[in-house]
């Protein structure tokens, strides 16, 4: 038997990877972003398995009538409708590829702001060598408290870079129950959110989004921080109040951010946080590499045989873990 896999919305550098590597007994179908809803639709009615790339209207997942299992290749699944995916009982899972390399990134936007190394480039294109350096505000991470708020995938290897690689302090603030042997492994120490914001020198946001990461960090949060602090987030740009975090900026009332996601994107070319000596931005970049579009290609091809095999695949979001029907009888 042929399984028939309806790839939608994808991003264009994983289309001839994913097709390429096609195991036997399946096929692909591509629906490119610009595909007509109805058509996408015919095509799902018997589809056995779905990719979904984001912005995937609704009525596309209820025509999926046949569908066994949906691949959703991002880690945030905000966009996904949750609700209605537990309705028609299919399993669908979040990629969970993204840990190293949004770590990496986190890490990276800290040292970046800490060593201020967009000012320092400006000072050599103006000519001006080792000129102006003050060196009260450069920073190392060693020896930092840094504080992650929500220890998943990526907060944790967030956690174990800083810690392992670069000796500083971790704790964390998560809403979910987080197993003791987790926390002790990179290690970390829980803490309420509050005492967090006030004793790191870096607060790292990986927190999806939700009802309660929405605008979790405001004013009253920001103003917990020390002046010397520096904010992080690789999460969703909605869950910091951007305005606010934008006028403590202004203000001083803390050292720096490094940001790789905004309330809205892509970031209006006139946000004063380009201009802000102190920021670093990126265009929500953190997920990207060859590397981990190799560890999502392969992904989905473990989970699609999991399926048929009546496992449970890795990345469940839905209420519904396993296909109700797999093997053929």
């Amino acid at each position: 038997m042929t399984y028939k896999v309806l790839f939608i919305n994808p991003l264009k550098d994983y289309v001839d990877r994913l097709v390429d590597s096609t195991p036997e007994g399946y096929t692909v179908k591509v629906m490119p972003p610009e595909a007509d809803v109805s058509d996408v639709c015919r095509e799902a009615a018997d589809a056995d398995f779905l990719i979904s790339g984001v912005d995937v209207p609704e009525e596309v997942f209820r025509a999926a009538k046949n569908v066994k299992f949906i691949q959703y290749m991002s880690s945030g699944y905000g966009q996904l409708p949750i609700s209605v995916l537990d309705d028609l009982g299919v399993p669908v899972a979040q990629m969970k590829t993204h840990s190293i390399s949004v770590g990496e990134h986190a890490v990276t936007l800290m040292l970046t702001v800490l060593r201020r190394i967009p000012a320092s480039m400006q000072l050599m294109r103006d000519g001006k060598w080792r000129q102006d350096l003050d060196e009260m505000s450069y920073s190392e991470l060693y020896n930092k408290t840094v504080g992650i708020v929500g220890l998943g995938n990526i907060g944790r290897w967030v956690g174990k870079i800083v810690h392992h690689g670069f000796g500083a302090n971790v704790v964390f603030y998560d809403n979910a129950q987080i197993p003791l042997t987790v926390s002790e492994l990179i290690p970390a120490r829980p803490v309420p959110l509050e005492e967090l914001m006030a004793i790191s020198d870096i607060v790292c946001l990986s927190v999806p989004l939700n009802a309660e990461s929405d605008n979790m960090i405001g004013r009253d949060e920001l103003a917990l921080m020390k002046r010397s602090g520096v904010l992080v987030n690789v999460g969703r740009g909605e869950v910091v109040d951007e305005g606010a975090l934008i006028e403590c900026l202004r203000e001083g009332r803390i050292a720096g951010a490094g940001l790789d996601v905004y309330e809205r994107e892509p970031l209006n070319a006139a946000s004063e946080l380009l201009n802000l000596e102190q920021v670093v931005c990126t265009p929500h970049m953190a997920g990207v590499g060859w590397e981990n579009v190799e560890r999502r290609i392969a992904t989905v091809w473990q989970n699609f045989d999991a399926v048929l095999l009546g496992d449970i695949p890795t990345g469940i979001v839905t209420a519904t873990k396993r296909a109700a029907s797999t093997l053929p009888a």
